[in-house]
């Protein structure tokens, strides 16, 4: 069969490895690319863990997360809390939101 060649396979461990080969710029470019891609390739609809899990991967934030399942960002903080999951920092939160997770932290005898 002349003409075509096998596919090779790559795991995204090697792609992280040709990744860290790049010069700093590149892994940049490499970054903003790879974030435009993941804005631009969420589902319209997303279970509870399924946007549990965009979420840790950063593929989305929190909000965004709890608006693919269809429930609160409070319901996505329980899910994460429930899998042991720490939220990540986000620097998009107002004053009044963290107090309201420090108070929530508190009821639960978190904080």
């Amino acid at each position: 069969m002349r003409g075509r060649h096998a596919m090779t396979t790559i795991t995204p461990e090697q792609v992280l490895d040709l990744a860290r080969r790049l010069a700093p710029a590149e892994q940049r470019w490499l970054a903003l690319h790879l974030q435009e891609h993941l804005a631009t390739t969420l589902p319209a609809h997303a279970t509870l863990d399924e946007a549990v899990d965009l979420y840790l991967a950063d593929a989305c934030s929190l909000a965004r997360a709890a608006d693919l399942a269809g429930v609160t960002r409070w319901d996505l903080l329980d899910r994460l809390q429930a899998r042991g999951a720490m939220q990540l920092p986000s620097e998009d939160r107002s004053a009044d939101e963290l107090d309201d997770l420090a108070e929530r932290l508190e009821q639960q005898g978190l904080l």
